[in-house]
C-alpha cells in the first residue's frame, strides 16, 4: 500500500487514489465495522445526528470507502429522546467526502 508515516499515506499513494489527506488514507485502510466519531471541516465538536445524546458525537460504523469518488460510507443508529414515538429503521446511512473530515476518533469495540 505504500509507505506510511503517522498513520497517513505517502504523497505518491494519495496521487494514486486522488483522495488527499489523513482522514482519507485512514478510511482507505479501515475495516468494515470499524467505528468512529467524526469531526467535519469548519466545526468544533464531533458530529452528532441524534437528539438523544448531544454531549457525545454520533457513533459511525464504517461500511466502505470509494477511492474514485472519495466518498466514505457509514451507518449510524438514530437515537431519539425517551417518550418520542418515531418509526424509523434501525440504522441510517451517512455518506461523506473524506476530504471534509478533519478528524477521526476510533472507538475501540471488543470483537
Amino acid at each position: 500500500m505504500g509507505s506510511k508515516k503517522g498513520g497517513c499515506t505517502s504523497p505518491m499513494e494519495s496521487k494514486k487514489t486522488g483522495c488527499d489527506g489523513c482522514a482519507c488514507s485512514i478510511l482507505n485502510r479501515a475495516d468494515r465495522g470499524d467505528q468512529f466519531y467524526l469531526l467535519l471541516a469548519g466545526t468544533k465538536e464531533f458530529l452528532h445526528l441524534d437528539s438523544a445524546n448531544l454531549s457525545l458525537g454520533t457513533v459511525f460504523t464504517f461500511k466502505y470507502f470509494n477511492r474514485e469518488t472519495c466518498c466514505a460510507h457509514f451507518t449510524f443508529d438514530m437515537q431519539v429522546p425517551i417518550g418520542v414515538q418515531v418509526p424509523q429503521p434501525a440504522a441510517q446511512d451517512f455518506i461523506v467526502d473524506c476530504r471534509c473530515i478533519c478528524a477521526l476518533s476510533p472507538i475501540d469495540v471488543p470483537r
